[in-house]
C-alpha cells in the first residue's frame, strides 16, 4: 500500500511539474510575440519616417507652365530645377504623354524636350519621370497644341438638286448602292429611312418609339446602325428591310453624328471629340480633339468617312469641316452658306446637317433640317 501510495504520489508530483513547465514555456512565448510586437512597431515607425524622408521630390518642373499652349509637331523643351546633391543618383530620365507610350529616354537633363508630332492636337498631359534607384518620380504638367496647318479652302460644284421631305429632321444621311438612308429626329417624329434620291420619297421607313430622340447613322457590313440624342441607346437594323436586329446601350452622354471608318465606327457628342467605337460591342477603343490652327473647334454633328478623311457638320455653321482622323487636326474648310434656302437663314433649327458620300464618282450629298432641297455636289480639289 505505501509503496503504491508513494509511486502515485510520484506520478502526481511529476504531472504537476510537466504542467507548470508548460505553463511557464507559454508565459515565455507570449512575452517573447509582444517584445518582438513592440520592437516591430517600433521600426516600423522608424521605416515609415525613412520612406517618408525618402519620398520626398528631388526636382521641380519649372518649365512648360501648366496649360501653355505650343503648334502640333513643336520641340517642347523641359526644364527641371534639380537639387545638385541628388543630380548623380538619378539614373535616367523618360519624357511621354499619357495617351500613346512612346518614351525618350535622357542622360543629360538640362537638355530634355517632347516632341508634340507624336501626340494629338489639344489637351495633352505630358509626363516626365525620373528613375531614381529603383524608384520612379513623375512630374506631370498639361499643354494644348493647335494646329500647324492653314485649313485648305475647298470649293465646289453643284450637280443636281432633288426634292427632300421638309417633314424630315435630319440627323443622319449616308448613300449605298444608288438610294439614300436618312436618319430623322425629335421625340415622337424619329425615324429611319430608305429615300429615293431623285424624288426623295421614302421607299421604306420605321418609326422609333416616341421617347427616342433619333440621331447619326452609319453603315458598317450591311448593318445600320443608328444612334439617340440623350437616351443613350442605339440600334442596330438590316440594311436591306430594316427590321431590327438588336438594341445596344453605350457610356458617352449624348449621341450626334455617326459613320463608319475602316474598321471601327467613329462618333461625335456635340463638343470638340470624336470617339472611336468598336462596333460589335459599341466599346470606345479611342479618342480625339478637334483642333485648328486657331483653337478648338466643337459643335461637330453630323459626320462622313471619305477617303481616310472625317467631315463634320458644324452646329449652327453652313461650313464641313475636313479633319484628320489620326491627329484631330482640321485640313479643309467646306462654305455652303450659298446653299441655305434663304427663308431659313434666321431659323436657327433649318440649319444645314447631313454629309453623304457616293464613292463612284465622288459626289456628296448634302441637306438640313426640314429643308425642301437635297444638293449633289462636286468637290474640287477632290477630298
Amino acid at each position: 500500500m505505501n509503496e503504491g501510495s508513494d509511486f502515485r504520489a510520484e506520478s502526481y508530483s511529476r504531472s504537476t511539474i510537466r504542467i507548470v513547465m508548460k505553463y511557464h514555456i507559454y508565459v515565455l512565448s507570449v512575452l517573447v510575440l509582444i517584445f518582438a510586437g513592440c520592437c516591430n512597431k517600433k521600426t516600423h515607425v522608424k521605416d515609415e519616417k525613412a520612406s517618408s524622408e525618402k519620398a520626398l521630390p528631388i526636382a521641380n518642373l519649372i518649365d512648360p507652365a501648366e496649360g501653355k499652349v505650343f503648334r502640333f509637331g513643336d520641340s517642347v523643351q523641359i526644364k527641371l530645377r534639380i537639387d545638385k546633391d541628388s543630380l548623380p543618383c538619378i539614373d535616367s530620365a523618360a519624357v511621354f504623354t499619357g495617351s500613346n507610350d512612346r518614351q525618350a529616354f535622357y542622360t543629360d537633363y538640362e537638355n530634355m524636350h517632347w516632341r508634340s508630332g507624336k501626340a494629338g492636337v489639344g489637351k495633352n498631359i505630358v509626363k516626365v519621370c525620373l528613375f531614381i534607384k529603383g524608384r520612379k518620380e513623375t512630374h506631370s504638367v498639361n499643354l494644348t497644341l493647335l494646329s500647324d496647318i492653314v485649313p485648305a479652302v475647298y470649293n465646289y460644284r453643284i450637280i443636281q438638286q432633288y426634292p427632300h421631305d421638309e417633314d424630315a429632321f435630319t440627323q443622319g444621311l449616308f448613300y449605298d448602292n444608288g438610294m439614300l438612308y436618312e436618319s430623322t429626329g425629335l421625340e415622337g417624329k424619329s425615324s429611319l429611312r430608305i429615300v429615293t434620291i431623285k424624288t426623295g420619297i421614302p421607299v421604306r421607313r420605321i418609326d422609333l418609339e416616341k421617347q427616342f430622340f433619333a440621331e447619326g447613322i452609319a453603315l458598317f457590313r450591311d448593318q445600320i446602325y443608328q444612334i439617340t440624342y440623350k437616351s443613350q441607346v442605339g440600334f442596330i437594323y438590316d440594311k436591306e428591310t430594316l427590321s431590327l436586329i438588336r438594341r445596344f446601350d453605350y457610356p458617352i452622354k449624348e449621341g450626334w453624328g455617326l459613320t463608319a471608318g475602316r474598321n471601327q465606327l467613329i462618333m461625335s457628342d456635340g463638343s470638340a471629340q470624336l470617339y472611336f467605337i468598336e462596333p460589335e460591342y459599341f466599346t470606345q477603343i479611342n479618342q480625339i480633339e478637334v483642333y485648328d490652327n486657331k483653337g478648338m473647334v466643337p459643335y461637330l454633328n453630323e459626320l462622313e468617312y471619305v477617303n481616310d478623311k472625317i467631315l463634320a457638320n458644324i452646329w449652327f455653321k453652313s461650313i464641313i469641316v475636313v479633319i484628320d482622323p489620326e491627329t484631330g487636326r482640321v485640313t479643309g474648310h467646306i462654305d455652303l452658306g450659298k446653299l441655305i434656302p434663304e427663308e431659313f437663314k434666321e431659323n436657327s433649327d433649318r440649319v444645314l446637317n447631313g454629309i453623304a458620300c457616293n464613292p463612284d464618282n465622288g459626289h456628296i450629298y448634302v441637306t438640313g433640317k426640314n429643308w425642301p432641297v437635297l444638293y449633289e455636289l462636286e468637290i474640287f480639289p477632290p477630298l
